[in-house]
């Protein structure tokens, strides 16, 4: 066989498997590439692996507790092996990898607002998850965070906004201001801190709001951030205090305005 039949045969059979992949359906190739991406390891020893979570609040945090038996946690034996009794835990928060597990307790410093999904699959030192029977080895449980309800909430953020001020450094900020003819509110960190301490214990909750609590929300959340903006160009000397003060009023004006016309159309 000459070097030109050669290569056209050896140029046929590399991009047969290529063809015969681009032809397979949509969840054909969607299978591959996890399978490829995310190998597995099926368990075939009589003592099966087994992995059980559970969430504890320490504090402002969480600490996620990861339970093993019949499985043993090695770092150092990363990369080393690829057996189904060692290895480490992979934490997924809402489908999405965070880190490797190596340790029984784990402190976890944020966790999304809303209903979460929290889950640890078992993986050998190789990357391999395990599976037994065609199941992976895993758990998961599933949290709501803030863990309060809608009214609790409110109370909530009420509070934290009256931190902002009257916390040790908003008296402090609030004397620095009083200095220069300032009142709180017109700061952008203050502004900030206000905004803050509403959308982190309210947004979960806009569901639970009725039509019109939404409407107020959404427009007095969207007013801050104009408000920020207008302190924020006034502490970079892009505008002057007569120009920030008259800005602010505007939009705060703006805020009366439209829940009037809502409260108008009965909407």
């Amino acid at each position: 066989m000459n070097i030109f039949l050669r290569n056209i045969l050896t140029s046929i059979l590399i991009l047969v498997p290529i063809i015969s992949i681009s032809h397979e359906g949509q969840d054909e190739r969607l299978k591959f590439w996890k399978e490829y991406y995310n190998p597995k390891l099926d368990v075939l020893q009589k003592k099966v692996p087994d992995v059980k979570i559970s969430l504890e609040n320490i504090g402002p945090f969480y600490q996620l507790h990861t339970n093993v038996s019949n499985f043993k946690l090695t770092p150092d034996q990363d990369m080393k092996n690829n057996n189904t009794w060692t290895g480490y835990g992979k934490l997924f928060i809402n489908g999405k990898f965070v880190t490797r597990i190596y340790n029984e307790y784990l402190f976890l410093k944020s966790i999304p607002i809303g209903e979460n999904e929290i889950k640890v699959i078992l993986s050998s030192n190789m990357d391999s998850d395990l599976s037994y029977q065609g199941n992976l080895v895993s758990d998961s449980i599933i949290i709501r965070f803030p863990a309060y309800t809608f009214a609790e909430a409110r109370s909530k953020a009420y509070g934290l906004s009256i931190q902002c001020e009257f916390s040790e450094n908003g008296i402090k900020n609030r004397s620095e201001l009083a200095k220069r003819g300032l009142s709180v509110s017109e700061s952008s960190n203050y502004l900030k801190c206000y905004h803050d301490s509403q959308k982190n214990t309210l947004d979960s909750f806009t569901q639970e709001m009725t039509k019109y609590q939404l409407f107020h929300y959404n427009i007095s959340m969207r007013a801050l951030q104009a408000r920020i903006k207008v302190w924020e160009r006034f502490e970079d000397n892009e505008i002057n205090i007569g120009q920030a003060r008259k800005m602010n009023s505007v939009i705060e004006g703006n805020i009366d305005s439209e829940i009037q016309k809502k409260l108008e159309s009965g909407q």
